[in-house]
């Protein structure tokens, strides 16, 4: 049986990326950033800092990548409305604790979830290793580690693979960040963000009828999921104290899993068996910021796919109010 789409694997990627995302960091009026869209950011605010930045998105994906990297149409368009919260707290000048919820509602060739239901839950923390200098000539660097809580449905659906928003997973991933500014001959600045993750293999899931994983009604079972890798890079031109300009590019794969288990009642049943093979994604994400100051911002733009193999090709608009306190 073919899987039903990639939404919840999808939405999985934005609670470890966009999750943690951009903080107001500006020392200076002049200067403001609000993004990038996907890119964290390594600064940690000063301490005692709450940054809380809500996301709006709109996923759609009409089309999916084969095993040769080839688009072809799918038989439904998936559409789903998310919405994400990501909040962080500033323990010192050098560590903060974040935390993530989120919820979603979709679509699919006449069926829709049955209203908007939670998504997975991430929390986690950040060490900053290096800070910028006063000039903001030296790079920032830091690492953090997050945990994925299995707080979204992803079994036992009722014959609806749409109401799945999470995959079952306790989920760890540790993340490199780093970033660096340079100054162009105008006296404004380019600001360059890089982020490597990687998220190990979690434990068996145990499946139980309909689920994210296409499995029948009358399924019971697991699956193994395999770990995962992602890579991004982002730049940003400071135009002046209020418009700022953004653009992502993201690297993304999911190693192969593997589901088994049992399909029927009683004495008629049968073994099931699939292996999904690897995924992976390459996407890019134009936004633009308006900065009201240095502690509000808004900033808006679209993450799309141009290139992957057994996955999903999308495109989600999106917008987020990013908040210091």
């Amino acid at each position: 049986m073919k899987r039903p789409g990639l939404k919840h694997t999808t939405f999985a990627l934005l609670l470890t990326s966009i999750g943690w995302c951009a903080q107001a960091s500006a020392a200076d009026s002049d200067i403001n950033f609000t993004g990038p869209l996907l890119t964290p950011n390594p600064s940690v605010a000063p301490k005692g800092t709450w940054v809380i930045e809500p996301y709006l998105m709109y996923y759609k994906s009409a089309d999916a990548y084969d095993d040769q990297g080839n688009s072809h149409p799918k038989t439904s368009s998936v559409r789903q409305w998310q919405t994400l919260v990501p909040v962080f707290y500033s323990v010192t000048d050098r560590f903060q604790v974040q935390a993530s919820i989120g919820a979603a509602h979709a679509m699919s060739g006449g069926m829709r979830t049955r209203g908007w239901s939670a998504a997975d839950t991430s929390m986690g923390g950040q060490y900053l290793l290096f800070a910028h200098d006063e000039q903001r000539k030296t790079p920032a660097v830091a690492v953090s580690y997050t945990h994925r809580f299995p707080t979204g449905a992803y079994d036992e659906l009722n014959e609806n693979p749409l109401d799945a928003t999470g995959n079952g997973a306790h989920v760890d991933t540790f993340s490199l960040l780093a970033q660096q500014y340079v100054w162009l001959s105008n006296g404004r600045p380019l600001r360059f963000r890089a982020s490597l993750s990687y998220s190990l293999p979690p434990s068996r899931v145990d499946v139980k009828g309909t689920s994210a994983y296409g499995t029948p009604q009358d399924f019971r079972g697991g699956i193994r999921l395999g770990n995962s890798f992602g890579v991004s890079t982002a730049v940003e031109y400071s135009i002046n104290s209020n418009w700022a300009l953004a653009l992502d590019l993201a690297y993304n794969r999911t190693a192969a899993s593997q589901l088994s288990g049992i399909q029927g009642e009683g004495n008629h049943t049968i073994a099931f068996s699939r292996r999904d093979p690897a995924q992976n994604v390459y996407s890019l994400a134009p936004a633009v910021e308006y900065n009201f100051n240095d502690r509000f911002g808004l900033i808006a733009g679209v993450q799309f796919s141009f290139a992957g193999r057994n996955n999903d090709a999308f495109m989600t608009p999106m917008a987020a109010f990013n908040m210091v306190f």
